[in-house]
Formats: C-alpha cells, sequence, structure tokens
C-alpha cells in the first residue's frame, strides 16, 4: 500500500491552508486568531474552497524570505537571479542592487494586478509566507490531518479500538488514495472475549497523532508552521 508523499513546496502550503480551516472553526483557538488577523488577512477566509481553487489567487504570496547563494538559476516568480563580480567594490555594487530589485518588484507587482504606486511598500505584495522545508516532513502532517478531520466528523469519540476500526475503514473505503497510517496495517485481533482489539501501542500511536494535529492547529493560530 503506497504512503502519500508530501514533498513539494506547494504540498507543504496546503498542508498549511488545510489545518488553518481547521484553527478557524476551532473555538478555542479564535483569541489566538484574533491577534494574528493582520498576518492572514491576505489569505481571505479560505473556508469552503478547494485548495487548488485558493491557490490560483494565492499562490503569490508564498515565496523565498532570506538571501542565499544559489547553484542554478531559480525559476521562482518571486526571485531575481543576478550576477554579483567579486572584483567590484560592495559600495559600488550595493545602490545597483537595490535600484535593479526595486525594478523587479514593480514589475512583479503589475504582473499580479496591483500598483506600485499604492502600495505600502515594494515587498507587500508577495513573498511574505514562507515554510523551512528542512524542518517539515510532510506526511506525518498530512496523515495527522487526515485522521484529525475524521475524529472531528465523527464527534470527537473515544480514541479506543472502535474508533481505530472506523479510522481504518474510512481510508480502506475511500474511491482513490487507499493508503493507511503504518501503524494501522496491522488488523485489529480477537481478544479472550472475542472481541476485536487493536494493540496499546496502535492506540497510543493514534492518540499521538491527533495530539501533533492539536499542537500544529494551535501554532497556525498563532501565525507559525509548522508547530
Amino acid at each position: 500500500m503506497t504512503q502519500p508523499q508530501i514533498k513539494s513546496h506547494r504540498q507543504h502550503i496546503r498542508l498549511w491552508f488545510e489545518f488553518y480551516k481547521l484553527a478557524l472553526d476551532d473555538p478555542a483557538l479564535q483569541d489566538n486568531l484574533a491577534k494574528v488577523r493582520t498576518f492572514y488577512e491576505p489569505w481571505g477566509d479560505p473556508r469552503g474552497l478547494d485548495f487548488r481553487d485558493w491557490w490560483k489567487g494565492h499562490g503569490y504570496l508564498f515565496g523565498a524570505t532570506q538571501v542565499e547563494e544559489i547553484a542554478k538559476v531559480s525559476k521562482a516568480p518571486n526571485v531575481l537571479n543576478i550576477s554579483i563580480p567579486l572584483n567590484l567594490a560592495v559600495t559600488k555594487t550595493l545602490p545597483e542592487i537595490k535600484a535593479m530589485i526595486e525594478a523587479k518588484q514593480r514589475e512583479r507587482l503589475e504582473q499580479l494586478g496591483l500598483d506600485p504606486k499604492g502600495a505600502k511598500s515594494l515587498t507587500a505584495g508577495f513573498g511574505t509566507y514562507e515554510i523551512n522545508a528542512k524542518e517539515l516532513r510532510g506526511r506525518p502532517f498530512h496523515e495527522a490531518h487526515v485522521i484529525y478531520c475524521i475524529w472531528l466528523e465523527t464527534g470527537k469519540p473515544t480514541i479506543n479500538s472502535d474508533f481505530l476500526q472506523v479510522v481504518r475503514d474510512r481510508l480502506q473505503n475511500r474511491p482513490r488514495a487507499k493508503w493507511l497510517p503504518s501503524f494501522l496495517l496491522r488488523e485489529a485481533e480477537a481478544d479472550r472475549k472475542g472481541n476485536l482489539r487493536f494493540a496499546e501501542e496502535q492506540i497510543r500511536q493514534m492518540r499521538r497523532s491527533i495530539k501533533k494535529a492539536q499542537d500544529v492547529c494551535l501554532a497556525v493560530s498563532k501565525g507559525r508552521f509548522p508547530s
């Protein structure tokens, strides 16, 4: 059974998007969200929206937010590739670099349908949000999100063998993407009374997965992703 691969930058942003939607519907997180309302304001209200539709109008918000040396030309729309001769004095190159960056920022804002003259700053329109992919293993977050959604949809039941069986059945009966978390690959076994039971370690891992999702929602409600 093939496990989902969540590795691309866009997939990581989708996870942030999905956890943000969960946070918006959590009454316990509304105070946190109120404090970061300005931070998330450019996202609009994503509730009820599919990520692919939302991304078409908001993908420009995400981009690199640090200066770094690169080994090959970047094709990212919000990145300017330049060549800097090392035999020139910094005092000479900095003004030229500044002028090139500002010209590119204006050009990019116009491409996005924004007025550079009306913007509060040339950096306000794009590249505000960034995820450090080196710190993010996408699959466990995706797995936690899927499980957490099932837990919420079923009324936050007790996390026991019955709930594990519900999750297992839900995932196996989906029309597509029929994968299971590794800890659910082992089926429930009959106890002395003939009742089907999952191992205690499987139940503990389910609790950890739900706790992970809750921690991410909390972090997202404070403007951070991942937790």
